[in-house]
């Protein structure tokens, strides 16, 4: 009887791409998840309060400045084109990609609060409520696991999930837009970009412009949908100048309401179709920290806040609140992620990956809860 894994497994990529590195995707999710790290670090008190008096100031530029999920929406939309788009879907394929996404996803996601809720308990009444949240019920565990926590209005129980729960959203309306293609156009009617095209435009011109609707995938559509543009423009065809028209239309967008992270997806937009289009995207930047951080950069996402609140309530239990003990907390804080997401990648991250698949058949999870949920 054929097992989970080799009943959804999907065919191995093509010869052209199963060789080809990724060098510069990998080093935009290290500095995206680096980017964020130091986001939330200037953000939560109370280490960035007490660091205030020495560093305030950079604190505070980095908290109102340092912006970088979009990346990973743009880059996790070309990884899934990229991965999913040469294949046939059907509706069984579409549940076995929604299972296996799940896990990838949600293993490391729920190991993550399963580690935080201890690290709240110990932190509580050492550090703000505020940070931690109210104690956790069960109500608000169970709409965790299902990714429903920010429809549903409980509070989430560590920075970032957020993201997660946007992403598996983002994967299953690609997946589905891939089988409208091939069991309703029959795979002669284009309804990625039939319905992406659209999508994106609603998003741009009024979704994307109301914070209350940052719950549900639409809001961050066009970051996501930028990734798969610059995917379907590299395989050639009519899809060439599609690119160029997309990047037109959110420019449109930025001059209705400039949106930092909006020009922000522009610019990473275009390094990436030119890192691959000129080819030089697969073999740089030749830097072993860099791949190694990229790698480890989904499980650096997650951990860090935890740890982030283990030091902060360390410190304060210890009475190291100087500034300059303040500094030396962010920077130990800073140093324990690092390692933490490697071990967290090591025990957590790459077993979910091999639960019900072998590596090389589903596009990887992206490598990132803020004051605003878009950080």
């Amino acid at each position: 009887m054929l097992s989970f894994a080799a009943l959804c497994r999907l065919p191995a990529p093509s010869r052209r791409t199963a060789g080809r590195r990724l060098s510069f995707i990998v080093a935009l999710r290290a500095c995206a998840a680096l980017i964020i790290l130091w986001h939330h670090f200037a953000l939560y008190p109370p280490l960035r309060d007490w660091a205030a008096p020495l560093v305030g100031g950079l604190l505070d530029w980095i908290e109102h400045n340092a912006r970088a999920t979009q990346v990973f929406f743009v880059v996790g939309g070309y990884v899934m084109a990229r991965s999913m788009s040469a294949h046939d879907w059907s509706l069984r394929r579409i549940g076995c990609f929604a299972t296996q996404r799940y896990l990838r996803l949600g293993i490391p996601y729920l190991a993550t609060i399963a580690l935080a809720l201890p690290i709240y308990a110990f932190a509580r009444g050492w550090v703000p409520d505020a940070v931690l949240g109210a104690p956790v019920s069960l109500p608000q565990l169970l709409a965790h696991l299902f990714f429903l926590q920010d429809i549903l209005g409980y509070e989430p129980l560590s920075a970032g999930l957020w993201f997660v729960c946007i992403n598996f959203q983002l994967g299953l309306v690609y997946a589905a837009a891939l089988w409208l293609r091939d069991r309703i156009g029959g795979g002669a009617t284009d309804y990625v970009g039939l319905l992406g095209w659209p999508l994106a435009i609603i998003s741009l011109f009024h979704v994307n412009l109301d914070p209350a609707l940052e719950s549900w995938w639409l809001y961050f559509f066009p970051y996501f949908f930028l990734g798969v543009v610059i995917h379907r423009a590299l395989a050639g065809g009519r899809a060439r100048l599609e690119f160029w028209a997309f990047q037109a239309l959110m420019v449109a967008a930025l001059f209705v309401e400039w949106r930092w992270r909006l020009g922000i997806a522009v610019a990473v937009g275009f390094l990436l179709y030119a890192a691959e289009k000129l080819e030089f995207g697969a073999h740089w930047p030749r830097n072993r920290v860099v791949a190694r951080l990229g790698q480890v950069s989904y499980s650096l996402f997650l951990i860090h806040f935890p740890v982030l609140v283990a030091v902060s309530a360390l410190w304060a239990r210890l009475g190291w609140t100087s500034p300059g003990a303040a500094v030396a907390g962010l920077l130990a804080a800073f140093l324990l992620s690092i390692a933490a997401a490697f071990a967290f990648h090591r025990w957590v991250e790459v077993p979910a990956s091999h639960l019900t698949r072998r590596p090389d058949t589903v596009p990887p999870a992206p490598s990132l809860r803020p004051a605003t949920q878009e950080a």
